[in-house]
Parts: structure tokens; C-alpha cells; sequence
């Protein structure tokens, strides 16, 4: 535990800005969970329904300076391109 002032004040910070991201993070690692589901039962029509929704949660977490923009651009890629080997794949 930290003794200093300026050290405790920042650890308390810390904690409010980790539980104010944890929202984010946690809606989109949800959401490329339910997108891989759908991509691996071969469902593309309700891949490509929420893939819209993935990118958007993608978006806002690297907005929000949660994960890296080179993150954000594989991740947002790789969804992309798993729907679109479904619709090939028909």
C-alpha cells in the first residue's frame, strides 16, 4: 500500500478508471466471443447481422484509449475477414 499522498490518490484513481473501462472491454471481448460462435456453427446471416456491432464495440474501446489502434485494426480485420470466408464458403 502506498504511504505517500500523491501515491494514494493516483491508486484511487486507478481504480475508478479501471472499473469505468472494464465496461467496455468486457462488451467487446462479448461480442467477438458471439461473432466467433456464429462464424464456427457457420451461421452467416446472423454473423454479418452483428458484425456491424462488433466493429463498433472494437471502435469505442480503442477510442477510448482501452486497447491499442494496431489492436483495434487486427481484431476489427480478423472479424471481418471470418465473415466474409462464410459468405464465400455458401
Amino acid at each position: 500500500m502506498p504511504i505517500i499522498k500523491s501515491a494514494i490518490k493516483a491508486m484511487r484513481q486507478s481504480r475508478v478508471h479501471q472499473a469505468r473501462n472494464q465496461h467496455y472491454k468486457s462488451r467487446m471481448k462479448s461480442m467477438i466471443k458471439l461473432l466467433n460462435d456464429y462464424v464456427k456453427a457457420k451461421e452467416a446471416d446472423k454473423a454479418k447481422k452483428i458484425l456491424p456491432q462488433v466493429l463498433s464495440a472494437i471502435d469505442t474501446a480503442c477510442k477510448k484509449n482501452i486497447i491499442h489502434w494496431g489492436n483495434a485494426a487486427r481484431r476489427k480485420s480478423s472479424a471481418q475477414s471470418a465473415v466474409n470466408a462464410l459468405a464465400v464458403k455458401k
